[in-house]
């Protein structure tokens, strides 16, 4: 399998550019042996190429990940090598969000840059390839960098709907955030304004460029896979009615969005 998969490479119709950093499942198999048999690996952006599979289809420049966020993760900077394995600080994850640890051995230092190497920049590579290229025929470039997560019962904080995370304004127009706060909200989504997630390092990392407005969205697993509380689990399908109606209402968005950045 290849590390990344992307659509409308070369497409210059749209200045808007999808990334989904933490779709990936895929474990290569010089990864998965030295993993402990039976670990479980959660907290996967699941089934976000399904959900927004409109997106590819109607032009939209997207860069999928296919690799597992584990093995390699593009959301973290370079600079994040956690010698207590805290996954939050670590672009190798040592141990799992749940805590517990990968694999059967610790990784050594050259196993760390390898995947570095191989898993890591090549995506960063191909993510700069395509906003230079939208760079060339449009001032400003629009990067969403799409992912989900999970609210768990033992949290005392509780979270709403959808995260919109520009570090608070910095990476992204304020009004670009409050239009796409109106857009979820008329559709019934709860949206938070960069908390619990203000955007990793993808989004601040593009976003400093002037001439990109980048958007970290974080969509709530109880709106598009099942109205539950998840665990430490892998997901293997979906409610279809709850991830029907969340694509069609993702759709809608994203086309008001199109209107919404052509009418600047």
């Amino acid at each position: 399998m290849e590390n990344f998969t992307v659509y409308n490479e070369t497409i210059d119709e749209l200045p808007i550019i999808i990334d989904f950093p933490h779709s990936g499942t895929w474990l290569p198999d010089e990864v998965r042996k030295k993993v402990i048999p039976g670990r479980l690996l959660p907290n996967v952006d699941w089934f976000l190429p399904d959900l927004y599979n409109f997106l590819p289809q109607n032009g939209f420049t997207t860069l999928q990940n296919n690799v597992h966020r584990y093995v390699a993760d593009p959301n973290r900077s370079l600079g994040m090598i956690n010698p207590k394995g805290d996954y939050r600080y670590e672009v190798v994850y040592s141990k799992t969000t749940f805590d517990k640890p990968i694999y059967q051995k610790t990784l050594s230092p050259d196993e760390v840059y390898q995947r570095i190497e191989t898993f890591y920049n090549p995506y960063h590579h191909q993510l700069q390839k395509l906003i230079d290229h939208k760079l060339e025929k449009f001032e400003k470039v629009y990067l969403f960098d799409l992912h989900s997560y999970a609210e768990y019962p033992h949290e005392d904080v509780k979270t709403d709907d959808v995260v919109l995370g520009n570090r608070f304004d910095k990476t992204s127009d304020s009004k670009l955030r409050e239009f796409m706060t109106e857009q979820f909200n008329q559709k019934g989504y709860s949206v938070s304004n960069n908390h619990p997630f203000s955007g990793g390092y993808i989004t601040p990392h593009y976003g400093q460029n002037p001439r990109v407005e980048s958007m970290q969205i974080e969509l709530a697993y109880h709106m598009y896979v099942e109205n539950r509380y998840f665990g430490e689990e892998e997901l293997t399908g979906v409610d279809v009615g709850t991830f029907t109606t969340a694509k069609n209402s993702l759709q809608s968005i994203f086309m008001e969005l199109l209107n919404y950045i052509f009418s600047k």
